[in-house]
């Protein structure tokens, strides 16, 4: 019995093998699922999470986070980009409604906070497969776990991401670099961490040297020869 956390560079196929692995040992695979559970224990919309689901921040953003309040941020103009992303709907007029932001509003740390929990939670489930979002550094501690990251070259990844999206080259280009800053500094800012960094892991792989099947199948070998 064991917990397995993924983390994966964007365009890897990191997910796609983790529901395969998980599907093979009978697990439970947490990718997307976060985001509805963090919602419900926050009590704000799933669009809140999502703006916030392994999103970094740079000091300056962090500086200004800590400065504004929600109703400081909307007394700017509509067109000034929102520094700790609340969702905010809107009314029939395409106007923002201020007495919308009652429980809609999720605080950067409070949403760690909550997917902390979140995730040990299901940890102490086990047979569970956890996606991303820190998992490898929150988890880090346990005996049971087996944390796995999954690689590709970029430009393999670019060629993924281009097929799975219908993008262009330079459209994927600029999505993979985004997603691999965006993550790079997830962990910084959250967990003083360089998620590239092999001792976070038992096993790196990288997926562009056979299929995701047989890939599959070399993670799960290391995985039951770890907890014999």
């Amino acid at each position: 019995m064991s917990v397995i956390t993924v983390a994966r560079e964007f365009g890897s196929g990191g997910k796609d093998i983790a529901r395969i692995i998980a599907e093979r040992i009978g697990y439970e695979c947490v990718d997307k699922e976060l985001i509805a559970k963090v919602s419900q224990a926050a009590g704000v919309p799933e669009e809140t999470v999502e703006q916030l689901d392994e999103v970094g921040e740079s000091t300056i953003q962090s500086f200004l986070r800590e400065l504004f309040t929600p109703s400081t941020i909307y007394s700017l103009s509509p067109e000034y980009p929102p520094l700790i992303w609340p969702y905010v709907p809107t009314s029939d007029e395409g106007t923002y409604d201020p007495t919308s932001l009652k429980n809609t509003f999720l605080d950067k740390k409070e949403y760690v906070q909550i997917l902390q929990d979140t995730i040990k939670t299901l940890a102490r489930r086990d047979q569970v497969i956890i996606v991303g979002r820190g998992s490898q550094c929150i988890l880090a501690g346990q005996d049971n776990t087996f944390h796995i990251l999954f690689v590709a070259p970029a430009e393999y990844r670019i060629e993924i991401i281009m097929e799975e999206m219908n993008l262009e080259r330079d459209q994927a280009t600029e999505l993979v670099h985004e997603k691999d800053n965006q993550r790079t500094l997830y962990l910084q800012y959250n967990y003083k961490r360089d998620w590239h960094d092999a001792t976070l892991y038992h096993v790196v792989v990288n997926t562009s040297r056979t299929s995701w099947e047989n890939m599959a199948d070399i993670v799960i070998d290391a995985h039951q020869k770890f907890f014999k």
